[in-house]
């Protein structure tokens, strides 16, 4: 419970974060890739666990971290303002007029335009700056015929002393070796075009969390681990050893009985086929409880899978509990399962709404109040 206007407030929905399991998700991939350092990626609310919650933790408790990486200068001025000392990765576009700023930025800033790299070298020129390198995603990134370009652009201004670092990123690391290996390959050619032109860089790095697995090359010492550090993996299918830290509960607010042939919620795509104990849920798809699920998702009561019947709304979401013995309202509702055995683990759920898991964890809300244990 947490003071809310000098009153003790409890709240209905909660995420409740395992440390544990992300101490040893970390030390899983630590001992995968024992010649890279291991950094936690913390972009989009540190997939939905909770930025700066998820900040101090790795701050604290994982001193072999070497950074924790996130998307946007927004994202790490929120966990310096946080109180996190260690340092930050940003590994996504911002605007150059953000780096028009009288306060000098401590943290590791990515160039993969001349605009940008010209803005920082005027108005951070002590920041240090990690080159974003396209080869194959065709996303973010210097493409491989305008390196020498850009070689000669760094070179004439005088920003070689700021770059330590260079960087790509796998489109298939969890689904097509050969395409994995020509990214690496490539990568490996164009660090040898920078480094011939007397680029030093403290740190290279390819692999997000599939490549933590399918990379393994002395060349590069460090992996931004993302799902992974979370407990899941691209491919659905995690290893082992990795386990899921995140439960998301609500409890009931209401019970209530509904005769044969009544509707349920909007549109009335679910008619009652029988007499049924409805639940009332506190808990929507603004909440993270992805309105595809209608008709499809369970959530836990007790040791009872209990079916979502009608279609989910903002903020409420209904159940059958017929079969559950002395149902009460307050009682808690599990709806999202850390046990990778669990019909309502994220896993599953991802696959009855027919997305990944990235996307039911990142459409969590932020204003649901999460803690660790």
């Amino acid at each position: 419970m947490f003071k809310l206007f000098r009153h003790s407030y409890q709240t209905l929905n909660l995420i409740i974060v395992d440390s544990k399991a992300l101490i040893d998700n970390f030390s899983f991939w630590q001992k995968e890739n024992p010649q890279a350092g291991i950094a936690p990626v913390l972009k989009s609310n540190a997939y939905g666990h909770g930025l700066e919650l998820i900040g101090r933790f790795v701050d604290r408790k994982l001193s072999a971290a070497p950074f924790v990486a996130v998307d946007s200068l927004y994202e790490a001025w929120k966990l310096e303002k946080a109180g996190v000392g260690k340092p930050i990765l940003v590994i996504g576009y911002t605007l150059p007029e953000n780096f028009k700023n009288p306060k000098k930025l401590k943290f590791h800033l990515p160039v993969f335009d001349q605009e940008t790299a010209l803005v920082l070298g005027r108005y951070q020129p002590r920041t240090k700056l990690h080159l974003k390198i396209d080869t194959g995603m065709n996303r973010l990134g210097i493409k491989p015929n305008q390196v020498n370009r850009f070689i000669t652009f760094l070179k004439d201004r005088h920003l070689e002393s700021q770059i330590v670092g260079i960087y790509s990123h796998l489109a298939c690391a969890n689904s097509n070796d050969n395409f994995t290996q020509k990214q690496v390959t490539l990568f490996k050619k164009i660090i040898k075009q920078f480094e011939r032109a007397g680029f030093s860089f403290a740190w290279k790095h390819i692999a997000a969390t599939a490549g933590g697995l399918a990379v393994k090359d002395s060349e590069f010492n460090l992996i931004r681990l993302g799902l992974g550090f979370y407990g899941y993996f691209p491919s659905r299918s995690a290893p082992s050893a990795v386990r899921p830290a995140l439960k998301l509960i609500t409890h009931t607010a209401q019970i209530k009985s509904v005769s044969r042939g009544e509707i349920v919620s909007y549109n009335g795509q679910f008619r009652a086929p029988k007499k049924m104990t409805m639940g009332v849920l506190p808990i929507g798809y603004y909440d993270g409880l992805d309105r595809r699920l209608s008709g499809r998702g369970k959530v836990l009561v007790g040791d009872q899978y209990c079916p979502l019947v009608g279609d989910i709304c903002m903020n409420i979401a209904m159940i059958d509990l017929s079969d559950v013995k002395n149902p009460a309202v307050g009682q808690e509702v599990v709806v999202i399962d850390d046990n990778q055995e669990a019909k309502n683990n994220l896993v599953s759920l991802s696959a009855l709404a027919k997305t990944i898991p990235y996307d039911l964890l990142v459409g969590l809300a932020p204003i649901t109040r999460r803690v660790l244990i």
